[in-house]
């Protein structure tokens, strides 16, 4: 049986995953749909980086390309801590974040393959300590505390939510 705490981080994740998908993101859930870049499959996703392979709880692709850009790809990551997230996580996402970006050339092969651009979004249900503020700031990772007034219910307040419910 499922732990509460394993149970929310899982549901967390899908909400992720059905905002994504109704924000112009294309859902990446299976080493099938890009056999160079991902690995994994059942529910355990991994992106390859220059120096690691890396676990992504959602993650997505832009569907339209910008000209004269990348694709984007965007890795969100749930937290669903009894605290706020620390410096830790945040350093953890910029690693992934600079190792994938980095990772330019086809494995056992020496042409360069097709580049995407990453991006990164940490989710927290408890917030962020203000040094993982200041960090994420420094090196672009996105933070979204859920733990604030904009995504509290009030008393009698539906979320109005296929995942989530009300």
């Amino acid at each position: 049986m499922a732990k509460r705490s394993a149970l929310r981080g899982y549901l967390l994740e899908e909400a992720l995953a059905w905002l994504l998908r109704h924000s112009g993101y294309r859902l990446l859930v299976d080493a099938s749909q890009d056999r160079t870049e991902l690995t994994g499959s059942g529910g355990t996703l991994r992106v390859r980086g220059r120096g690691a392979v890396h676990q992504v709880d959602v993650l997505g692709e832009f569907a339209f390309t910008p000209a004269f850009s990348l694709p984007v790809r965007l890795f969100l990551e749930a937290k669903h801590y009894r605290e706020p997230c620390r410096l830790e996580v945040v350093r953890n996402a910029h690693g992934v974040l600079h190792d994938v970006n980095e990772n330019f050339m086809d494995h056992g092969g020496t042409r360069p393959r097709r580049r995407f651009q990453y991006t990164y979004a940490l989710f927290s249900a408890n917030g962020f300590t203000p040094e993982a503020q200041r960090y994420a700031l420094a090196h672009q990772i996105s933070l979204v505390d859920l733990s604030g007034e904009s995504f509290t219910q009030g008393p009698g307040e539906c979320l109005d939510h296929p995942v989530l419910g009300c």
